[in-house]
């Protein structure tokens, strides 16, 4: 232990502020002056202590110029207590003559006088072999580097490490014999390890002047290892983690959203569309919790794998106030948390640890902690909430783990959940269930420890704009814009913003995208000079407004399947192969007619097919000849019949 002086000099350091003693206003209150800001404070000496003794305060310099700086002190634990009898007395020794000289007011580097006063000390406690003065002054400058601490008295003797009985020679072969067999992934036995070991001296000791070696001593030579590295040379670093995992003691955070944990999984139910009733599959959730209290401030579910995208539609959720989604669905309680946080814990998979993500922290200006590689219970908080998430779903359409066995589960056939119903059964369970439930350990709720805990944090800080972070989070694809747009995902997207770069350009131009995958009715567009980037919108917003990919490509799948039911492809290729029999039979046919003579009688059989009008024909004798062969039929003559008169044709 160490000490300090309540007095001028005296620094005290918290996590966030540091203050020194400026001065003491009576007996039970003095005044600490803030070193960044210079403001005042009062502490209770009673209180100033026991915050030091609790660690809430930490001593950085003493009052008194005899001790040391923060550099020099040394909290070191002074077992005087276990010492055996001879190092308890020659401690006691030492603390005598160290405390004699300085209360004589001497120091360390008074030489004269230290010569004349060690002896004096020595012939009033009856020590007949008195240490000599350079002794005394080392005793001295230990004592005060160490911040006056006397555990630096006490003799390194005392720790002494005791020498080994087993020649170096025999140790060196069990060593060896222990690293090559032994200490190794899955590595022999230390029956066999002695095995060797014993073969070994018996082909080097010729002689038989090593001797021979115990199990139970290569057993201790084996133990001297610890356990935890044991286990990580012979059983792997991540199982022996696995194995010897530990969480330490002490608070890591103080307040709420100091420290925000986010994780995801698979969730153990199939979900249907809600208009079409299709089969959309296992959604994904993602989850933030607040690692101080507990309270989950916002979550997300979605069908899209591991992208940056889902990772920041729950950051805008967690960070926007949330009053307007507990008033829609018609909840009871009110979701408390808005606002960014300080720290975003969160695992190591690839979106993470992607350059994006980095930068999505940049603009929000929150700091990003990895939890350590396969040590889940880094973030114990966020895991256990994911497991409580996935148990309380409902029995109907739930599914087995994914990896242990093959699943035999039909989607088409158990599948009853609606997606909309499965987002408000979880929105009910984090807003109503979960910060309600009373933690065993803390005998306190989320709720509480949450609400109570926003008395000391700063204002709530929100984002203007998630444009930039929306083109962050998504990802490019190359697109050509044209006179009317361009196309994304069978999509058409135009605006004033694309007809102007194309006049720019002068025709039509190739440029990048960032689509969003859960709101497909607009795309940001890059500008191919300015690299700047612009909205354009769909032609078809009643469609593509606010529809995701996975909605997207389940509705073409639909319509695909309706068109398989319907023949489409088989319809179209007979009435094609008709089409085409018949313009085959068109052309045999003209070729033939012009092999044949002009007759008026073929024209007129075609004359129906063609459009242009064809011209009257004259009657024939023929025709006139048919018309009398018919009794029936009556003549209609256009003129009258003329009269001939008769005469004779005798000659006189």
């Amino acid at each position: 232990m160490a000490t300090f002086t309540l007095g001028r000099g005296l620094v005290v350091r918290s996590s966030t502020r540091q203050w020194t003693f400026h001065r003491r206003l009576d007996q039970q209150t003095v005044q600490l002056e803030d070193a960044e800001d210079g403001s005042i404070e009062k502490f209770s000496v009673s209180k100033l202590t026991a915050d030091i003794l609790n660690g809430k305060l930490h001593v950085v310099r003493d009052a008194d110029e005899r001790s040391g700086g923060d550099e020099a002190r040394k909290d070191t634990v002074a077992p005087v207590a276990s010492l055996k009898d001879h190092h308890r007395a020659s401690y006691e020794r030492v603390v005598g003559y160290v405390r004699y000289v300085r209360r004589r007011g001497i120091s360390h580097g008074q030489r004269e006088r230290l010569a004349i006063a060690i002896p004096i000390h020595a012939a009033s406690t009856g020590d007949s072999d008195p240490p000599s003065t350079t002794t005394v002054m080392r005793w001295m400058k230990e004592f005060r580097e160490s911040g006056e601490n006397p555990g630096s008295l006490i003799t390194k003797n005392a720790y002494r490490r005791r020498q080994q009985r087993i020649p170096r020679e025999v140790r060196r072969i069990i060593d060896r014999m222990l690293e090559k067999h032994y200490f190794r992934k899955h590595g022999s036995t230390l029956h066999e390890a002695h095995d060797r070991v014993l073969d070994e001296l018996e082909r080097v000791d010729l002689d038989g002047q090593l001797g021979s070696v115990s199990l139970s001593t290569i057993r201790r030579i084996a133990c001297e290892v610890t356990p935890y590295d044991r286990d990580r040379i012979r059983l792997g670093p991540a199982e022996a983690r696995h194995k010897w995992r530990f969480i330490k003691p002490g608070k890591y955070v103080s307040r709420p959203l100091e420290r925000v944990e986010m994780d995801h999984t698979l969730l153990d139910i199939y979900a249907i569309d809600d208009e079409l009733g299709l089969p959309l599959g296992r959604p994904t959730i993602t989850i933030l919790v607040c690692s101080y209290s507990g309270y989950i401030i916002g979550f997300y579910i979605s069908f899209e794998g591991e992208n940056l995208a889902r990772l920041l539609q729950t950051m805008k959720i967690g960070i926007q106030p949330k009053a307007d989604i507990v008033a829609a669905h018609g909840l009871s309680e009110q979701w408390h948390s808005m606002g960014l946080w300080e720290c975003l814990l969160v695992d190591n998979a690839m979106a993470f640890h992607s350059q994006r993500m980095r930068h999505i922290t940049y603009e929000l200006g929150i700091d990003l902690e990895y939890s350590a590689v396969r040590m889940p219970w880094f973030k114990p908080t966020v895991e256990r909430y994911l497991g409580e998430a996935t148990q309380m779903l409902p029995v109907p359409g739930r599914t087995g783990k994914p990896g242990r066995q093959p699943d035999p589960v039909d989607p088409l056939v158990t599948a009853c959940i609606r997606f909309s119903d499965l987002c408000k059964g979880i929105l009910q369970w984090v807003v109503e269930v979960q910060p309600f439930q009373i933690h065993s350990v803390k005998k306190a709720r989320p709720i509480d420890l949450f609400t109570e805990g926003l008395v000391e944090c700063p204002a709530p800080v929100f984002a203007d704009s998630y444009a930039q972070l929306d083109v962050l989070a998504g990802l490019r694809a190359s697109v050509t814009v044209r006179h009317d747009g361009l196309v994304h995902e069978w999509i058409r997207y135009a605006g004033d913003a694309l007809e102007q770069m194309r006049r720019e350009h002068k025709g039509n131009f190739r440029t990048e995208i960032v689509p969003n995958p859960y709101d497909l009715g607009q795309v940001y567009v890059q500008h191919p000079r300015t690299r700047e980037w612009v909205i354009a919108t769909a032609k078809d917003q009643d469609y593509a407004a606010g529809l995701t990919r996975t909605q997207h490509k389940l509705i073409r799948k639909a319509c695909d399947q309706k068109l398989t039911l319907a023949n489409a492809e088989k319809l179209l290729r007979q009435n094609r192969l008709k089409l085409f029999e018949h313009w085959q039979s068109a052309i045999s046919a003209g070729k033939q007619l012009k092999r044949l003579p002009k007759d008026q009688e073929l024209l007129r059989r075609f004359s129906a097919l063609n459009a242009a009008p064809t011209p009257p024909r004259q009657q024939t004798a023929l025709d006139i000849e048919k018309q009398f062969a018919c009794d029936e039929t009556p003549i209609s003559m256009s003129r009258s019949i003329p009269i001939f008169d008769t005469y004779s044709g005798d000659l006189a």
